[in-house]
Protein backbone atom coordinates (compact mmCIF):
# COMPACT_ATOMS: atom_id res chain seq x y z
CA UNK A 1 0.00 0.00 0.00
CA UNK A 2 1.23 3.42 0.43
CA UNK A 3 4.82 4.48 1.21
CA UNK A 4 4.09 6.20 3.70
CA UNK A 5 4.73 4.25 7.28
CA UNK A 6 2.44 6.72 9.52
CA UNK A 7 -0.46 5.50 6.72
CA UNK A 8 0.35 1.68 6.83
CA UNK A 9 0.40 1.35 10.12
CA UNK A 10 -3.41 3.00 10.69
CA UNK A 11 -4.88 -0.41 9.80
CA UNK A 12 -4.43 -1.68 13.71
CA UNK A 13 -4.95 1.52 14.94
CA UNK A 14 -8.13 2.11 13.39
CA UNK A 15 -9.51 -1.22 14.17
CA UNK A 16 -9.17 -0.57 17.91
CA UNK A 17 -10.89 2.82 18.00
CA UNK A 18 -14.21 1.10 15.25
CA UNK A 19 -14.28 -1.25 18.00
CA UNK A 20 -14.26 1.05 21.03
CA UNK A 21 -16.91 3.27 18.96
CA UNK A 22 -19.28 0.11 18.48
CA UNK A 23 -19.53 -0.48 21.81
CA UNK A 24 -21.35 2.01 22.31
CA UNK A 25 -23.58 2.84 19.05
CA UNK A 26 -25.48 -0.26 16.72
CA UNK A 27 -22.83 0.64 14.00
CA UNK A 28 -19.21 2.37 13.37
CA UNK A 29 -16.45 2.54 10.90
CA UNK A 30 -13.43 4.57 9.09
CA UNK A 31 -11.92 5.27 5.98
CA UNK A 32 -8.38 6.81 5.78
CA UNK A 33 -7.79 7.98 2.23
CA UNK A 34 -4.09 8.86 1.16
CA UNK A 35 -3.76 10.70 -2.68
CA UNK A 36 -0.38 11.77 -4.67
CA UNK A 37 0.09 12.29 -8.11
CA UNK A 38 1.89 14.74 -10.64
CA UNK A 39 1.09 16.47 -13.64
CA UNK A 40 3.34 17.62 -16.25
CA UNK A 41 2.51 20.59 -19.12
CA UNK A 42 4.00 21.91 -22.11
CA UNK A 43 1.98 24.77 -24.20
CA UNK A 44 3.10 26.98 -27.05
CA UNK A 45 4.22 29.21 -24.19
CA UNK A 46 5.47 27.53 -21.06
CA UNK A 47 6.24 24.09 -19.54
CA UNK A 48 4.91 23.40 -15.57
CA UNK A 49 5.25 20.68 -13.29
CA UNK A 50 2.66 20.69 -10.39
CA UNK A 51 2.02 17.84 -7.80
CA UNK A 52 -1.40 17.40 -7.48
CA UNK A 53 -3.21 18.64 -4.05
CA UNK A 54 -1.96 16.45 -1.68
CA UNK A 55 -4.92 14.62 0.55
CA UNK A 56 -4.51 12.75 3.43
CA UNK A 57 -6.84 12.13 6.18
CA UNK A 58 -9.23 9.65 8.12
CA UNK A 59 -13.29 10.30 8.58
CA UNK A 60 -15.33 8.38 11.10
CA UNK A 61 -18.60 7.30 10.76
CA UNK A 62 -20.98 6.52 13.71
CA UNK A 63 -25.14 5.43 13.28
CA UNK A 64 -27.75 6.20 16.13
CA UNK A 65 -30.07 3.33 14.89
CA UNK A 66 -31.55 6.54 12.76
CA UNK A 67 -29.41 8.46 11.31
CA UNK A 68 -25.02 8.57 10.27
CA UNK A 69 -22.78 11.36 12.31
CA UNK A 70 -19.46 11.54 10.87
CA UNK A 71 -16.07 13.46 12.14
CA UNK A 72 -12.84 13.79 10.16
CA UNK A 73 -9.41 14.60 10.84
CA UNK A 74 -6.18 14.99 9.03
CA UNK A 75 -3.90 14.73 12.07
CA UNK A 76 -3.31 10.90 11.83
CA UNK A 77 -1.57 10.77 15.04
CA UNK A 78 -2.91 8.48 17.53
CA UNK A 79 -3.89 11.02 19.66
CA UNK A 80 -5.94 12.60 16.93
CA UNK A 81 -7.56 9.66 15.85
CA UNK A 82 -8.84 8.50 19.36
CA UNK A 83 -10.21 12.35 19.99
CA UNK A 84 -11.95 12.52 17.26
CA UNK A 85 -13.57 8.94 17.32
CA UNK A 86 -13.97 9.29 20.94
CA UNK A 87 -16.40 12.39 20.50
CA UNK A 88 -18.13 11.07 17.76
CA UNK A 89 -19.14 7.81 19.58
CA UNK A 90 -20.34 9.70 22.65
CA UNK A 91 -21.98 12.52 20.74
CA UNK A 92 -24.16 9.18 18.59
CA UNK A 93 -24.81 7.43 21.73
CA UNK A 94 -26.50 10.56 23.18
CA UNK A 95 -28.93 10.50 20.56
CA UNK A 96 -29.47 6.06 20.34
CA UNK A 97 -33.05 5.58 18.57
CA UNK A 98 -33.82 1.87 19.70
CA UNK A 99 -35.71 -0.24 17.57
CA UNK A 100 -34.00 0.39 14.40
CA UNK A 101 -32.89 -1.99 11.82
CA UNK A 102 -29.50 -2.89 11.52
CA UNK A 103 -26.82 -1.00 9.78
CA UNK A 104 -23.84 -2.66 8.00
CA UNK A 105 -21.26 -2.78 5.61
CA UNK A 106 -21.36 -6.72 5.29
CA UNK A 107 -19.86 -9.63 5.88
CA UNK A 108 -16.73 -9.81 7.88
CA UNK A 109 -13.74 -9.69 5.07
CA UNK A 110 -9.55 -8.79 5.21
CA UNK A 111 -8.53 -8.40 1.99
CA UNK A 112 -6.36 -6.16 -0.28
CA UNK A 113 -6.22 -5.39 -3.55
CA UNK A 114 -3.90 -2.81 -5.98
CA UNK A 115 -5.03 -2.04 -9.86
CA UNK A 116 -2.55 -3.28 -12.10
CA UNK A 117 -0.06 -1.35 -12.88
CA UNK A 118 2.99 -2.13 -15.39
CA UNK A 119 4.91 1.31 -15.78
CA UNK A 120 4.42 3.18 -12.08
CA UNK A 121 4.21 7.31 -12.24
CA UNK A 122 6.00 7.22 -9.45
CA UNK A 123 8.88 5.88 -11.36
CA UNK A 124 9.03 8.07 -13.47
CA UNK A 125 11.45 11.92 -12.87
CA UNK A 126 10.09 15.30 -13.80
CA UNK A 127 12.43 15.32 -16.44
CA UNK A 128 11.07 12.16 -18.22
CA UNK A 129 7.23 13.62 -17.99
CA UNK A 130 8.48 16.58 -19.16
CA UNK A 131 10.06 15.17 -21.89
CA UNK A 132 7.02 13.08 -23.13
CA UNK A 133 4.53 16.39 -22.66
CA UNK A 134 7.30 18.11 -24.79
CA UNK A 135 7.19 15.37 -27.72
CA UNK A 136 3.48 15.11 -27.96
CA UNK A 137 3.25 19.05 -27.74
CA UNK A 138 5.34 19.75 -31.20
CA UNK A 139 4.04 17.18 -32.79
CA UNK A 140 0.62 18.68 -32.27
CA UNK A 141 1.91 22.49 -32.91
CA UNK A 142 2.78 21.25 -36.59
CA UNK A 143 -0.21 19.25 -37.45
CA UNK A 144 -1.64 22.57 -38.56
CA UNK A 145 -0.49 25.39 -40.46
CA UNK A 146 -3.56 27.55 -38.77
CA UNK A 147 -2.40 26.17 -35.12
CA UNK A 148 -2.13 29.45 -32.95
CA UNK A 149 -1.06 27.13 -29.81
CA UNK A 150 -1.30 23.47 -29.05
CA UNK A 151 -1.03 22.41 -25.39
CA UNK A 152 -0.41 18.78 -23.63
CA UNK A 153 -0.10 17.29 -20.38
CA UNK A 154 0.39 14.18 -18.69
CA UNK A 155 -0.64 13.24 -15.27
CA UNK A 156 -1.26 10.71 -12.38
CA UNK A 157 -2.69 10.05 -9.32
CA UNK A 158 -2.40 7.21 -6.63
CA UNK A 159 -5.26 6.39 -4.23
CA UNK A 160 -4.46 4.55 -1.32
CA UNK A 161 -7.14 3.97 0.86
CA UNK A 162 -8.04 1.58 4.09
CA UNK A 163 -12.06 0.53 5.44
CA UNK A 164 -11.93 -0.42 8.68
CA UNK A 165 -15.82 -1.80 10.20
CA UNK A 166 -16.04 -4.39 12.46
CA UNK A 167 -14.71 -8.15 11.26
CA UNK A 168 -14.04 -5.94 7.72
CA UNK A 169 -10.92 -4.64 6.98
CA UNK A 170 -10.13 -3.61 3.13
CA UNK A 171 -7.55 -1.78 1.42
CA UNK A 172 -6.84 -0.63 -1.88
CA UNK A 173 -4.13 1.41 -4.21
CA UNK A 174 -5.94 2.84 -7.19
CA UNK A 175 -3.68 4.50 -10.14
CA UNK A 176 -4.83 6.38 -12.80
CA UNK A 177 -3.23 8.26 -15.59
CA UNK A 178 -4.04 10.97 -18.20
CA UNK A 179 -2.55 12.12 -21.37
CA UNK A 180 -4.52 15.24 -22.97
CA UNK A 181 -3.73 17.40 -25.92
CA UNK A 182 -5.50 20.82 -27.02
CA UNK A 183 -5.61 22.86 -30.19
CA UNK A 184 -6.32 26.09 -30.75
CA UNK A 185 -6.43 26.87 -34.48
CA UNK A 186 -7.66 30.44 -35.56
CA UNK A 187 -7.74 31.67 -39.37
CA UNK A 188 -7.03 35.13 -38.72
CA UNK A 189 -11.11 36.33 -37.70
CA UNK A 190 -12.13 33.57 -36.29
CA UNK A 191 -10.91 30.68 -33.67
CA UNK A 192 -11.56 27.63 -32.48
CA UNK A 193 -10.63 25.15 -29.40
CA UNK A 194 -10.69 21.53 -29.70
CA UNK A 195 -8.99 19.19 -27.76
CA UNK A 196 -9.10 14.92 -27.28
CA UNK A 197 -7.41 12.51 -24.48
CA UNK A 198 -7.64 9.65 -22.19
CA UNK A 199 -7.75 8.77 -18.41
CA UNK A 200 -7.01 5.19 -17.47
CA UNK A 201 -6.30 2.85 -14.62
CA UNK A 202 -2.98 1.91 -14.74
CA UNK A 203 0.30 3.60 -15.23
CA UNK A 204 2.19 5.12 -17.68
CA UNK A 205 1.76 2.23 -20.07
CA UNK A 206 -0.84 3.51 -21.65
CA UNK A 207 0.60 7.19 -22.64
CA UNK A 208 0.49 6.89 -26.58
CA UNK A 209 -3.08 7.46 -27.12
CA UNK A 210 -3.04 10.69 -28.10
CA UNK A 211 0.10 11.01 -30.68
CA UNK A 212 -1.31 9.06 -33.86
CA UNK A 213 -4.51 11.70 -33.74
CA UNK A 214 -3.31 14.60 -33.47
CA UNK A 215 -3.31 15.41 -36.85
CA UNK A 216 -7.00 14.76 -37.05
CA UNK A 217 -7.42 16.68 -34.20
CA UNK A 218 -6.19 19.56 -35.69
CA UNK A 219 -8.06 18.95 -39.01
CA UNK A 220 -11.29 18.67 -37.10
CA UNK A 221 -10.58 22.02 -35.29
CA UNK A 222 -9.40 23.57 -38.72
CA UNK A 223 -13.04 22.53 -39.81
CA UNK A 224 -15.13 24.10 -37.18
CA UNK A 225 -13.81 27.47 -38.32
CA UNK A 226 -16.09 27.59 -41.02
CA UNK A 227 -19.28 25.66 -39.17
CA UNK A 228 -22.38 27.21 -39.04
CA UNK A 229 -25.54 26.96 -36.99
CA UNK A 230 -27.64 23.95 -37.49
CA UNK A 231 -31.68 25.21 -38.42
CA UNK A 232 -33.37 23.73 -34.95
CA UNK A 233 -35.55 21.18 -34.94
CA UNK A 234 -36.14 17.16 -34.50
CA UNK A 235 -34.45 15.47 -36.57
CA UNK A 236 -32.65 11.80 -36.93
CA UNK A 237 -29.37 11.44 -35.20
CA UNK A 238 -26.45 9.01 -34.63
CA UNK A 239 -23.78 9.45 -31.58
CA UNK A 240 -20.51 8.38 -31.78
CA UNK A 241 -19.19 6.76 -28.57
CA UNK A 242 -18.09 9.70 -26.62
CA UNK A 243 -21.86 11.37 -27.37
CA UNK A 244 -23.03 8.06 -26.29
CA UNK A 245 -21.18 8.42 -22.93
CA UNK A 246 -22.43 12.21 -22.15
CA UNK A 247 -25.88 10.53 -22.87
CA UNK A 248 -25.81 8.05 -20.76
CA UNK A 249 -24.06 9.91 -18.14
CA UNK A 250 -26.83 12.60 -18.40
CA UNK A 251 -29.93 10.44 -18.90
CA UNK A 252 -28.94 7.72 -15.66
CA UNK A 253 -26.57 9.63 -13.63
CA UNK A 254 -28.50 11.86 -10.46
CA UNK A 255 -31.37 10.67 -11.99
CA UNK A 256 -31.23 7.35 -10.62
CA UNK A 257 -28.81 7.78 -7.54
CA UNK A 258 -30.90 6.85 -4.73
CA UNK A 259 -30.20 9.67 -2.21
CA UNK A 260 -32.57 11.61 -4.34
CA UNK A 261 -35.09 9.34 -4.46
CA UNK A 262 -35.04 10.21 -0.30
CA UNK A 263 -35.77 13.38 -0.92
CA UNK A 264 -38.41 12.98 -3.90
CA UNK A 265 -36.24 14.19 -6.54
CA UNK A 266 -35.68 12.02 -9.04
CA UNK A 267 -38.30 11.00 -11.95
CA UNK A 268 -36.25 7.21 -12.00
CA UNK A 269 -37.64 6.32 -8.80
CA UNK A 270 -40.89 6.18 -10.10
CA UNK A 271 -39.84 4.25 -13.38
CA UNK A 272 -38.30 1.30 -11.43
CA UNK A 273 -39.33 -1.97 -13.06
CA UNK A 274 -41.05 -0.05 -16.45
CA UNK A 275 -39.86 0.62 -19.83
CA UNK A 276 -37.22 4.01 -20.20
CA UNK A 277 -35.95 2.96 -23.38
CA UNK A 278 -35.77 1.14 -26.16
CA UNK A 279 -35.98 -3.16 -25.94
CA UNK A 280 -32.03 -3.19 -28.05
CA UNK A 281 -31.09 -0.88 -25.34
CA UNK A 282 -28.68 -1.76 -22.11
CA UNK A 283 -26.60 0.20 -19.64
CA UNK A 284 -24.33 -0.30 -17.02
CA UNK A 285 -22.30 1.07 -14.02
CA UNK A 286 -19.92 -1.24 -13.79
CA UNK A 287 -16.95 -0.41 -11.04
CA UNK A 288 -15.03 -3.71 -11.92
CA UNK A 289 -14.76 -2.94 -15.46
CA UNK A 290 -10.77 -3.46 -16.29
CA UNK A 291 -8.49 -0.52 -16.73
CA UNK A 292 -10.90 2.28 -16.64
CA UNK A 293 -10.10 5.64 -14.75
CA UNK A 294 -13.22 5.26 -12.20
CA UNK A 295 -13.01 1.43 -11.77
CA UNK A 296 -12.31 0.22 -7.72
CA UNK A 297 -12.46 -2.97 -5.60
CA UNK A 298 -14.75 -1.34 -3.18
CA UNK A 299 -16.47 1.94 -2.50
CA UNK A 300 -16.64 4.58 0.22
CA UNK A 301 -19.04 2.69 2.68
CA UNK A 302 -17.05 -0.99 2.11
CA UNK A 303 -19.56 -2.30 -0.30
CA UNK A 304 -17.32 -4.54 -2.58
CA UNK A 305 -17.77 -3.47 -6.05
CA UNK A 306 -19.52 -5.07 -9.29
CA UNK A 307 -21.74 -4.58 -11.81
CA UNK A 308 -24.63 -2.30 -11.62
CA UNK A 309 -27.26 -2.93 -14.63
CA UNK A 310 -29.69 0.25 -15.07
CA UNK A 311 -31.39 -0.69 -17.79
CA UNK A 312 -31.95 -4.29 -19.56
CA UNK A 313 -33.99 -4.57 -22.38
CA UNK A 314 -34.84 -1.23 -22.41
CA UNK A 315 -36.43 -1.46 -18.50
CA UNK A 316 -34.66 0.54 -15.81
CA UNK A 317 -34.11 -2.50 -13.33
CA UNK A 318 -32.29 -0.25 -10.59
CA UNK A 319 -30.64 2.44 -8.86
CA UNK A 320 -27.41 3.46 -7.53
CA UNK A 321 -27.61 3.10 -4.16
CA UNK A 322 -25.06 4.48 -1.00
CA UNK A 323 -25.42 2.92 2.31
CA UNK A 324 -28.23 5.32 3.77
CA UNK A 325 -30.49 5.18 1.12
CA UNK A 326 -30.68 1.45 0.66
CA UNK A 327 -31.09 0.88 4.34
CA UNK A 328 -34.16 3.53 4.00
CA UNK A 329 -35.36 2.27 0.84
CA UNK A 330 -34.86 -1.60 1.81
CA UNK A 331 -32.56 -1.77 -1.54
CA UNK A 332 -29.97 -3.77 -2.77
CA UNK A 333 -26.93 -2.08 -1.94
CA UNK A 334 -24.36 -1.32 -4.89
CA UNK A 335 -20.95 -0.44 -4.63
CA UNK A 336 -21.93 3.71 -5.58
CA UNK A 337 -21.30 5.44 -1.78
CA UNK A 338 -18.64 7.61 -3.13
CA UNK A 339 -17.01 10.44 -1.34
CA UNK A 340 -15.31 14.12 -2.68
CA UNK A 341 -12.32 13.14 -0.08
CA UNK A 342 -12.07 12.25 3.80
CA UNK A 343 -13.82 15.94 4.41
CA UNK A 344 -17.21 14.62 2.50
CA UNK A 345 -20.05 12.58 3.06
CA UNK A 346 -20.85 9.79 0.90
CA UNK A 347 -23.08 10.06 -1.71
CA UNK A 348 -24.88 7.95 -4.20
CA UNK A 349 -22.36 8.60 -7.20
CA UNK A 350 -21.94 7.05 -10.28
CA UNK A 351 -18.25 5.00 -11.27
CA UNK A 352 -18.32 3.89 -15.19
CA UNK A 353 -21.22 4.51 -17.08
CA UNK A 354 -21.84 3.42 -20.27
CA UNK A 355 -24.35 1.98 -22.45
CA UNK A 356 -23.58 -1.80 -23.48
CA UNK A 357 -22.91 -2.65 -27.30
CA UNK A 358 -25.65 -4.27 -29.40
CA UNK A 359 -25.41 -5.91 -33.01
CA UNK A 360 -25.01 -2.77 -35.50
CA UNK A 361 -21.96 -1.87 -37.55
CA UNK A 362 -21.06 1.81 -37.03
CA UNK A 363 -20.97 1.98 -40.52
CA UNK A 364 -24.32 0.28 -41.18
CA UNK A 365 -25.99 2.83 -38.52
CA UNK A 366 -24.78 5.93 -40.54
CA UNK A 367 -25.90 4.12 -43.87
CA UNK A 368 -29.15 3.84 -42.77
CA UNK A 369 -30.04 7.25 -42.39
CA UNK A 370 -31.49 9.20 -44.76
CA UNK A 371 -31.55 12.61 -43.89
CA UNK A 372 -29.64 13.53 -40.08
CA UNK A 373 -26.51 14.59 -38.10
CA UNK A 374 -23.78 12.72 -36.70
CA UNK A 375 -22.80 13.71 -33.21
CA UNK A 376 -19.12 14.54 -31.85
CA UNK A 377 -17.01 16.12 -29.73
CA UNK A 378 -19.12 16.60 -26.59
CA UNK A 379 -18.52 19.34 -24.18
CA UNK A 380 -20.90 19.35 -21.02
CA UNK A 381 -24.50 18.30 -20.66
CA UNK A 382 -26.94 18.82 -17.82
CA UNK A 383 -29.68 16.84 -16.16
CA UNK A 384 -33.15 17.86 -14.15
CA UNK A 385 -33.51 14.63 -12.17
CA UNK A 386 -36.97 15.58 -10.94
CA UNK A 387 -38.42 16.12 -14.21
CA UNK A 388 -35.95 13.85 -16.17
CA UNK A 389 -35.26 16.47 -18.65
CA UNK A 390 -31.60 16.80 -20.07
CA UNK A 391 -29.85 18.78 -22.19
CA UNK A 392 -26.45 18.07 -23.97
CA UNK A 393 -24.05 20.24 -25.74
CA UNK A 394 -21.74 19.59 -28.40
CA UNK A 395 -19.13 21.31 -30.79
CA UNK A 396 -19.62 18.74 -34.24
CA UNK A 397 -22.64 18.03 -36.05
CA UNK A 398 -22.13 16.78 -39.55
CA UNK A 399 -24.90 16.19 -41.89
CA UNK A 400 -25.45 12.84 -42.93
CA UNK A 401 -27.83 12.39 -46.45
CA UNK A 402 -28.85 9.42 -47.87
CA UNK A 403 -26.60 7.54 -45.80
CA UNK A 404 -23.44 9.61 -46.14
CA UNK A 405 -21.41 11.91 -43.99
CA UNK A 406 -21.11 15.07 -46.79
CA UNK A 407 -19.07 17.37 -44.52
CA UNK A 408 -20.95 20.21 -44.01
CA UNK A 409 -20.53 20.45 -40.27
CA UNK A 410 -22.24 22.79 -37.85
CA UNK A 411 -21.24 23.89 -34.50
CA UNK A 412 -22.32 24.23 -31.50
CA UNK A 413 -25.03 21.76 -31.22
CA UNK A 414 -27.91 21.54 -28.40
CA UNK A 415 -29.79 18.04 -27.85
CA UNK A 416 -33.00 18.58 -25.51
CA UNK A 417 -35.54 15.94 -24.65
CA UNK A 418 -37.25 14.47 -22.04
CA UNK A 419 -35.10 11.00 -21.18
CA UNK A 420 -37.64 8.56 -21.87
CA UNK A 421 -38.44 9.87 -25.00
CA UNK A 422 -34.96 10.58 -26.54
CA UNK A 423 -34.11 6.63 -25.58
CA UNK A 424 -37.41 5.18 -26.09
CA UNK A 425 -36.34 6.20 -30.11
CA UNK A 426 -33.15 4.29 -29.84
CA UNK A 427 -33.22 2.51 -33.42
CA UNK A 428 -30.10 0.78 -33.66
CA UNK A 429 -27.22 0.01 -31.36
CA UNK A 430 -23.31 -0.40 -32.70
CA UNK A 431 -21.19 -3.19 -32.06
CA UNK A 432 -18.76 -1.05 -30.96
CA UNK A 433 -18.02 0.18 -27.32
CA UNK A 434 -15.31 3.44 -26.33
CA UNK A 435 -15.36 4.60 -22.51
CA UNK A 436 -14.09 8.24 -22.40
CA UNK A 437 -12.15 8.88 -18.72
CA UNK A 438 -11.93 12.31 -19.13
CA UNK A 439 -14.65 13.51 -16.92
CA UNK A 440 -15.33 14.36 -13.77
CA UNK A 441 -18.98 14.52 -12.01
CA UNK A 442 -20.18 17.31 -9.28
CA UNK A 443 -23.28 16.76 -7.00
CA UNK A 444 -24.93 19.81 -8.08
CA UNK A 445 -21.85 22.73 -7.85
CA UNK A 446 -19.66 20.74 -5.66
CA UNK A 447 -18.49 16.99 -4.41
CA UNK A 448 -16.62 16.37 -7.22
CA UNK A 449 -15.57 12.57 -8.07
CA UNK A 450 -13.91 10.90 -11.42
CA UNK A 451 -16.16 9.08 -13.39
CA UNK A 452 -16.28 7.56 -16.94
CA UNK A 453 -18.80 7.46 -19.75
CA UNK A 454 -19.21 5.74 -22.89
CA UNK A 455 -20.82 3.40 -25.11
CA UNK A 456 -21.20 2.52 -28.59
CA UNK A 457 -22.48 4.40 -31.74
CA UNK A 458 -26.07 5.19 -31.55
CA UNK A 459 -28.96 6.11 -33.43
CA UNK A 460 -32.36 8.18 -32.46
CA UNK A 461 -34.54 11.36 -32.52
CA UNK A 462 -33.85 14.41 -30.56
CA UNK A 463 -34.35 17.95 -30.96
CA UNK A 464 -31.21 19.62 -31.99
CA UNK A 465 -30.44 23.56 -31.87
Amino acid sequence: MSDSGEFQGLESTLAKLVEAMSRRVPYACALAIRREGMRATVSSTQSTLAPEPPVTGVVFTAFNGESLFESSVNDLGAGALEAASTALAEWTAARLVPGGAPFGAGPALTRSWELPVEKDPRGWSARRRLEHAAALQERLAKSGDKVVNATASVGDLTTDELFVAPGRRLRQRLTRVEEVMQVVVSDGGRTQMLWDGICRGGGYEHLGWCAPRAAALCEDAARLLTAKRLEPGFTTVVTDPAWSGMLAHEAFGHGTETDMYLKDRAKGREYTGKPVASPITNLDDDPTYPGQAATFFFDHEGALARRNPIIEAGVLTRGMTDAYSAHWLGLERSANGRRESWERKAYARMTNTFFRPGSSPPQDILASVEDGYYLRYPSNGMEDPQGWGIQCEGLWAERIRDGRRTGEVCSPVIMTGFVPDILGSISMVGDDLEISGLGYCGKGHKEIVKNTMGGPHLKFRARLA
